[in-house]
């Protein structure tokens, strides 16, 4: 099963994983609601930056308006 894990790129270019084996992405607004194999769910806000299906299986999140991961701790929604 290849499922991808998405991570969100900082104003000081860290990464952090903000959810694995992601299932489902849908554009909202100005982010993506995330869904899990399990039926688990977060929104974030931001722009795709890059997509890479072979081989990481990864979605990498940042754009114009990054925030500092302090911020986006605040920024990802379980719903």
């Amino acid at each position: 099963m290849c499922l991808s894990n998405v991570f969100y790129v900082d104003l000081n270019g860290e990464q952090r994983e903000v959810m694995r084996d992601v299932a489902q992405m849908q554009a909202h607004n100005n982010g993506f609601l995330l869904i899990g194999l399990l039926g688990e769910q977060k929104f974030i806000e931001g722009e795709v930056e890059t997509i890479d299906f072979v081989d990481k299986h990864s979605v990498v999140l940042g754009g114009k308006h990054r925030q500092s991961l302090t911020k986006l701790n605040l920024r990802v929604k379980n719903i």
